[in-house]
């Protein structure tokens, strides 16, 4: 039988940790919940997490075929997700997007458009999925990865990143250039690992799928060789057993691929 007060407790962590979701604009709407509205609402979180890949899926598909009447159609259900969790300012931008299909200027800024939503989408529904495993101690059988409150003191800080794309990595240091942030480049976990034979650097960022040895193993072995700074995994992938994966191998956070420089900033700044 559930305890009351630890029911009534878990709630509270749950609107605590929702209110830290920038995405999600909650200011006033918490408070106003009782405790079977906010179930409801969790439920919907939920429910958007595991329908957002054929969402996104079914929006790319459309665009790709230039077939505006479905593009507009999965548009739409997009934005009726986006508002059933509060995602307003997403919610919003779908609406205007929708109001000015009848005038397409080009094809480029409809997909400019749609990268730019799908990206921040999916670092809602992974911050949204990481949000749950927290609260069902998911993360107990992980290695040990830093929390995201975390004391930070000033001066350079090292970030390692590796990736076997080239573009993204010169993208990433455009993007912390004239930046506290000292970034060192690989292409390959064999190549990090030599790195690491004489640096210790404040914060990793790992590519998911590289080949010969893919992150998850590559967050194996930093850890085995005792390297205990946080890794922010790159992905494309938003799916549940995505997340959940890379949470288990020692992730703390995430980075959607193609990301704007605010978006990549942000995510570092949150540990370093």
């Amino acid at each position: 039988m559930t305890n009351p007060y630890e029911e009534k407790k878990r709630l509270y962590d749950q609107k605590q940790r929702l209110s830290e979701i920038s995405g999600l604009k909650l200011e006033g709407k918490l408070e106003q919940m009782n405790d079977s509205q906010t179930e409801s609402y969790l439920q919907t979180l939920d429910q958007f997490t595991e329908n957002y890949p054929k969402l996104e899926e079914k929006l790319k598909s459309a665009l790709t075929a230039r077939d505006y009447a479905l593009f507009s159609e999965c548009l739409s259900n997009m934005r009726d997700w986006l508002n059933s969790i509060h995602a307003d300012d997403m919610a919003r931008d779908c609406q205007t997007q929708i109001n000015g299909l009848t005038s397409i200027a080009s094809h480029e800024k409809l997909e400019a458009f749609t990268t730019s939503l799908l990206v921040t989408a999916a670092m809602l529904s992974i911050d949204i999925q990481m949000l749950g495993l927290k609260q069902s101690g998911a993360r107990e059988s992980a290695p040990p990865a830093p929390a995201t409150n975390v004391v930070k003191t000033g001066g350079v800080k090292n970030i390692l990143a590796v990736d076997d794309q080239v573009l993204f990595l010169s993208t990433l240091k455009s993007f912390l250039k004239d930046t506290r942030y000292k970034l060192t480049c690989t292409a390959s976990g064999e190549d990090a690992l030599g790195y690491l034979e004489e640096n210790s650097p404040d914060l990793f960022i790992l590519d998911i799928m590289m080949p010969e040895m893919d992150g998850y193993e590559l967050a194996q072995k930093i850890r085995e060789i005792g390297q205990t700074a946080p890794i922010i995994f790159l992905t494309g992938n938003a799916t549940k057993d995505s997340v959940l994966k890379s949470i288990e191998a020692g992730g703390a956070d995430f980075i959607v691929k193609p990301s704007s420089k605010e978006q990549v900033i942000d995510r570092i700044s949150k540990f370093i």
